[in-house]
């Protein structure tokens, strides 16, 4: 194990891999647009995950106020008007029927609405007086018109979820985007009470679905440099949808974040309240190949996943057997420490977040220079991407 851990610190410090992959941006610590620095303190300010519509070339992101002082939970960047790195956040310009306390991720379906999860409560103590809590709310916002008005709001009943602050990523499935928008399930999963809760938008009702699938297997175990070292355990994180089929369901592909296995099970056990789950497990990626987030690519028929343990990015093709033969990395990088979000957006871009901070109650175990800058957004496309490794099947193979 020893001889490992230092094998494969030896290759981080390198910098290996990701010869298409371009930075876009990197942050030490993120600022945000027309707010005092004064007034806020940025250690505090920790994206986690964002969502990038191609059509405006605008990216949304979200920050969670995990700790004080967080000016605003969902952020907007104009690429176009910041070229530079490590641009500033603006406070999100669409127009919400409430104020929003915290969000994690925001995601953008086929129809261009973005929608979140306002979990509806901060993350620390003191903050009570100034964020009254509110039920955790599911809202959509409509990209398509001018100041994005809010078009679906939906607050999660007691009986679905008891915290709200272990949610997860989510999926978006519109069942027919050409046939209409209305017919719309969120699937969001709860990695403390191993849970996916499902939202049905056109009948507005919400249930969960368990399973032992999506319960931790072991504690994850990062070493850091120096010496530094933290552990966590989570259920179920990451979820992703495959192709369409006749029958309107798809395929979601899930994993714990504390597992290397992954699941995939068809959505119309997750579609109908009380129907049977008996999903699939696919196979095991290998030794500490551990992710919280994943993401599947239509064009490819790729699953792409941020690796919690390893600083790198990998891929499985979802035509091939899942095992170690069929898997392999796009990406690696000693300073993408932490990958939060992956999506792939409607130009068939894999985009990819590492915010430098895993979770741990102090979030300056990480704050050293060995990692600056620590926050850091990456796109390829999906296609350059998987040239010449195993899940480029029907191209130029290693």
């Amino acid at each position: 194990m020893e001889w490992f851990l230092f094998l494969l610190s030896t290759i981080f410090v390198q910098g290996i891999l990701g010869y298409h992959v371009e930075r876009e941006y990197a942050w030490r610590n993120v600022t945000f647009e027309g707010v005092n620095p004064s007034s806020y303190n940025v250690l505090n300010s920790i994206p986690t995950g964002f969502a990038y519509d191609a059509e405006t070339q605008k990216l949304f992101v979200a920050v969670p106020r995990r700790y004080p002082q967080v000016p605003h939970t969902l952020t907007e960047i104009e690429r176009k008007k910041h070229p530079e790195r490590s641009p500033p956040l603006s406070k999100f310009s669409g127009k919400s029927s409430k104020d929003l306390i915290s969000i994690y991720q925001p995601v953008i379906d086929e129809c261009r609405r973005l929608w979140v999860v306002d979990v509806g409560m901060v993350d620390y103590k003191e903050g009570q007086p100034k964020y009254r809590k509110q039920n955790p709310a599911i809202i959509a916002f409509d990209l398509t018109k001018e100041n994005y008005p809010e078009v679906d709001r939906y607050e999660l009943p007691a009986e679905v979820v008891k915290n709200p602050l272990s949610f997860g990523c989510f999926a978006v499935d519109v069942i027919n985007p050409k046939g209409g928008c209305s017919d719309t399930f969120l699937y969001i999963t709860n990695y403390e009470e191993n849970t996916i809760v499902v939202y049905d938008k056109k009948n507005k009702a919400s249930w969960k679905v368990s399973h032992d699938s999506f319960k931790p297997e072991k504690d994850v175990n990062i070493v850091l440099d120096g010496g530094k070292k933290y552990s966590y355990k989570v259920g179920i994180f990451g979820i992703t949808l495959g192709d369409r089929e006749a029958t309107g369901n798809r395929m979601a592909y899930y994993l714990a974040g504390s597992s290397t296995k992954l699941y995939k099970v068809s959505t119309g056990a997750l579609k109908k309240k009380g129907a049977r789950f008996d999903p699939i497990r696919i196979g095991d990626r290998g030794p500490y190949t551990e992710a919280i987030t994943l993401v599947y690519d239509p064009k490819t028929k790729v699953i792409f996943f941020a690796e919690s343990i390893t600083r790198q990015v990998s891929c499985w093709n979802t035509q091939t057997p899942l095992d170690s033969n069929h898997t392999d990395v796009i990406y690696s990088d000693a300073r993408f420490l932490f990958g939060t979000d992956i999506s792939v957006d409607s130009n068939s871009t894999l985009w990819v977040m590492a915010n430098g901070h895993p979770p741990v109650d102090d979030p300056d175990i990480v704050n050293n220079e060995f990692y600056k800058p620590q926050i850091r957004l990456l796109y390829v496309d999906t296609r350059k991407s998987i040239r010449r490794t195993r899940c480029d099947v029907n191209g130029n193979k290693p």
